[in-house]
């Protein structure tokens, strides 16, 4: 069993469970559009999470710990605002943030596996494991202090 496959067993699990919960984005990001070809590493908390490379029409999302990652156009009208601010100096503009997750705080081992984007991560303990939309077979994980910062669960 590979590693995208393992990230989806311990989410169908948890589900049986009745351990996922709904919740919302909240808060607010930094965006700018990425130059086609830009590599960008993103580092939280001085680990490495994951390096992607900027294809034409992508942003940058610098986030609430200076972290940057690339999403694209479709992602961020799913997943922000429009722009609340005029672009800075280096061409971000704040954008609220929106959207779901649905997901569990993950307990277990720590385990690698292949994320969407086909990266390579580790899950920790502590870590939320989810997706944005349920029926999606696309599960990534959340380190748990950004999480924590990121979303907030939905009123019922």
């Amino acid at each position: 069993m590979d590693g995208a496959a393992d990230i989806a067993a311990k989410f169908a699990e948890a589900l049986r469970a009745g351990k996922v919960r709904h919740y919302e984005k909240k808060g607010q990001a930094d965006i700018r559009p990425a130059v086609a070809g830009e590599v960008i590493e993103t580092v939280l908390d001085g680990e490495h999470e994951t390096v992607n490379t900027a294809a034409p029409g992508d942003y940058v999302v610098r986030g609430l710990k200076g972290e940057l990652y690339i999403i694209q156009a479709d992602i961020l009208a799913k997943r922000y605002s429009e722009p609340l601010t005029p672009p800075d100096r280096e061409g971000y503009r704040r954008y609220r943030a929106k959207g779901d997750f649905y997901g569990f705080c993950y307990e277990g081992e720590p385990f690698k596996f292949v994320a969407p984007w086909k990266e390579r991560m580790i899950a920790n303990p502590g870590d939320y494991i989810g997706t944005n939309v349920m029926g999606s077979n696309e599960y990534y994980r959340v380190e748990k202090n950004m999480f924590v910062a990121t979303y907030a669960e939905a009123k019922k």
